[in-house]
């Protein structure tokens, strides 16, 4: 029960995040496609990271705040990352066409 209530309350936080801060969305396609490039990196790097800091852990309860410290952002970054690229993509596909050959009346 505790991880669908995780992972759906981080992406309310993503979403939340998406909407009250517009000035950081990435601008560009390619900007987005880059964010969801690096945060799943981040994010695949995470049990590496943990393996490494856990043996200088002294405590159980240390070792669960440490990794529920990375995974809470690492996992919210990956859902923003995602949701700053369906923004993207649906802001291109709704948008007018920009572009192409002028029409002109003349025949």
């Amino acid at each position: 029960m505790f991880g669908p209530t995780m992972f759906l309350g981080l992406a309310a936080v993503a979403i939340w995040f998406h909407v009250r801060y517009p000035r950081i969305r990435p601008q560009s396609l390619v900007w987005a496609v880059l964010h969801v490039a690096v945060s799943f990196i981040g994010f695949s790097l995470l049990p590496a990271t943990l393996s490494l800091l856990e043996p200088l852990l002294y405590s159980p309860s240390v070792r669960v705040f440490l990794a529920l410290a990375l995974l809470i952002p690492g996992l919210t970054y990956v859902l923003l990352s995602w949701v700053w690229l369906i923004a993207r993509i649906i802001e291109l596909l709704g948008g007018t066409p920009r572009g192409g050959h002028p029409i002109t009346n003349e025949h």
